[in-house]
């Protein structure tokens, strides 16, 4: 089991805590739909490592063997030079994935939330890994072996968690050197000052060395520039996969076709009038509103349904992958059908029905 499924029960005493001291503070830290929605897409995200494993740790092994030294995990120097090689890998990762639209539309779903609390950490695109895991790959040419690299890279992505919060202000001598939650909601902001900007997993150091950094000095816009504007967690990731596919049609040039996958997100193809949404302060946030019987039957099978899944998540490994790919199945319709039932879309009553209705076989299967 990883260390990400082990460590969901101290993310929701966080989020407890989050909570509490919001209320202490008069101020409301979490809307019920937008936290739906970032549980789901983080669901999500582990569900697709959990099938997808042999696929993403396939390179790294295949890397391996031809490694340049032979690192021994019991070595505290190695330990500390894997944890600063990760968190360079991935502060690569981050900033490519801001700059080029395939990279974009697997990582955007982290950023759609314009809420800023410890539940959008959890918030992840669910494809995201298939690019993540290529900048980590000359650690395996460089010798780490993959359990060693797997726990680096666990614990790299356990200290994002508490940066995604308000609450916290900015932490003095700390802010030259780690990440810390000022830096992260600079990273989480639309606003044009904002955008691109402090990159780094758990070091702020990359983005100064690399002119990425910026400071937290006026009012933070949360979400995407253009606001993804559903809390269904399965609209939401193929949102931003659906933008390009509908800009690539409009492109007259098959050229620009393939080259509107590889540039930045505010690039546009010659010939077609895509205009950037001007982000305006204090845009108002999206949102939905529930009926006492709706928020009750998302909260209650939502739960149930989170619950279902990290049983599934526990023993994910020792399924075979058809019950693996069945139970993803499974959990699309429910996040896609559940997202339906918030937002009073007639199709969702349809799809709940019959994915409840799998439910005690795949409860079976899982256990």
């Amino acid at each position: 089991m990883s260390l990400i499924t082990l460590s969901i029960p101290l993310f929701f005493l966080l989020m407890g805590v989050e909570w509490l001291c919001g209320r202490l503070r008069g101020r409301r830290v979490f809307r019920g739909p937008d936290v739906f929605a970032n549980l789901s897409l983080g669901s999500a995200q582990t569900i697709f490592s959990a099938v997808a494993v042999g696929l993403l740790a396939g390179a790294y092994k295949a890397l391996y063997p031809y490694r340049l030294l032979d690192i021994s995990p019991s070595s505290p120097l190695a330990w500390a030079a894997l944890m600063f090689g990760v968190d360079f890998a991935y502060y690569w990762f981050h900033r490519v994935s801001h700059r080029m639209n395939l990279a974009w539309a697997a990582h955007a779903p982290h950023h759609q939330s314009e809420d800023y609390n410890l539940s959008v950490a959890l918030r992840q695109g669910p494809v995201q890994p298939l690019v993540s895991r290529v900048f980590y790959l000359p650690l395996a040419l460089l010798g780490f072996p993959l359990g060693m690299f797997a726990t680096a890279a666990a614990l790299n992505t356990l200290y994002q968690f508490w940066v995604h919060t308000e609450l916290i202000g900015k932490l003095g001598p700390l802010e030259w050197v780690l990440v810390t939650p000022s830096h992260h909601r600079v990273h989480h902001a639309c606003n044009g000052r904002y955008l691109d900007k402090n990159h780094g997993g758990m070091l702020i150091v990359w983005d100064r060395l690399f002119g990425t950094f910026e400071p937290e000095q006026e009012p933070v816009t949360y979400g995407t520039v253009k606001p993804v504007g559903t809390f269904n967690p399965l609209l939401a990731a193929l949102a931003p996969f659906r933008e390009l596919m509908a800009l690539s049609r409009r492109t007259p040039r098959w050229l620009d076709k393939v080259k509107l996958w590889l540039m930045p997100p505010e690039w546009h193809p010659p010939g077609v009038d895509a205009p950037v949404p001007e982000v305006t302060p204090g845009r108002p946030r999206f949102d939905v509103s529930l009926s006492r019987r709706v928020a009750l039957y998302v909260g209650l099978v939502g739960v149930i349904t989170l619950i279902v899944t990290v049983l599934f998540l526990v023993r994910g490994a020792s399924l075979a992958l058809p019950a693996r790919l069945a139970f993803a199945g499974w959990f699309l319709a429910s996040i896609g059908g559940l997202g339906g039932v918030l937002e009073g879309r007639r199709w969702a009553p349809s799809i709940e029905a019959v994915r409840l209705a799998a439910a005690p076989l795949l409860l079976v299967t899982v256990l």
